[in-house]
């Protein structure tokens, strides 16, 4: 059998609130290669004109890393996904269990049924669970469309909590400070948790739900929270340094391979989506 050492993955696409990154891995036998990278802010627009102008400068951001690849992993916003760990009983048949997904679905998600699109995945190293992933089908279908309407091709579309996990994986937590709103991720048994918090916490505020958090996870029995990376500015991180390291957390600024604290960071995660465990290095 011929392997090729080489590989483009398809591209990583974050477009989130006010900003698009867009990163163009290669994946070796020793590990993924970052090759190129772009973000930009996405320009203050009416409602009407916001999707187009958001295509228009995705085509941009594509053509300035200047690879042939089309094919795009988009992620959708942590406002617009629900994960959660899906319990198999013995011996449920797959059909027996979407149909239970459906009825998990109910509970688990605050917008109509008619906006949802559900969809239950494998756990590496856990035949007894699955992921279960319920997302705002309205979110992903504009998502969709804008990646389409830049000439590019999406193939799949990741919760956040799931490309965080690969790019942040030496981590018990991530917080994620440039979403708009803060977003806590708790990498723990199974499949984690998220927690979205409100923009106008104060540092003080923050720093005591990320800790509450903490403690019910362990009480819970999710995670035992030790290291937690932060995804924003160094002075964001060391305010929360500031604020939890007495607790005893270890608290450091997201680094992947020499570049510390990236902004394309998530994109990178969802360009990883087809592979785990790999190292990350700069071409």
């Amino acid at each position: 059998m011929f392997r090729r050492k080489r590989a483009w993955l398809p591209l990583g696409i974050d477009i989130g609130v006010d900003q698009i990154s867009v990163v163009a891995v290669e994946a070796t036998r020793s590990g993924c290669i970052v090759k190129a990278t772009a973000s930009e802010p996405i320009p203050a627009l009416t409602d009407a004109a916001l999707d187009l102008g958001t295509a228009t400068l995705l085509r941009s951001l594509h053509r300035t890393l200047n690879v042939a690849e089309r094919r795009c992993i988009l992620g959708v916003s942590p406002e617009d996904v629900v994960t959660r760990e899906f319990r198999l009983p013995p011996k449920m048949r797959r059909s027996e269990a979407e149909r239970a997904a459906i009825l998990e679905a109910d509970a688990a998600a605050c917008w109509p049924s008619h906006d949802r699109l559900i969809a239950l995945d494998p756990i590496p190293s856990n035949a007894a669970s699955m992921l279960l992933s319920i997302a705002r089908s309205s979110a992903v279908e504009r998502l969709v469309r804008i990646a389409k309407s830049a000439d590019l091709n999406p193939i799949a579309v990741d919760a956040p909590l799931c490309a965080w996990r690969r790019v942040a994986g030496d981590y018990d937590a991530l917080i994620d400070l440039r979403s708009g709103r803060p977003v806590l991720y708790l990498f723990g048994k199974a499949v984690g948790s998220m927690d979205l918090f409100a923009s106008t916490l104060s540092e003080d505020r923050l720093a005591a739900q990320v800790r509450a958090a903490f403690v019910q996870s362990r009480r819970d029995g999710l995670a035992d929270i030790q290291k937690i990376a932060v995804h924003g500015e160094a002075s964001q991180c060391a305010a929360l340094e500031a604020q939890l390291g007495a607790d005893g957390y270890e608290i450091n600024l997201l680094t992947l391979g020499e570049s510390v604290g990236p902004s394309w960071a998530l994109a990178y995660g969802l360009a990883s989506w087809s592979i785990l465990g790999e190292q990350v290095r700069a071409a």
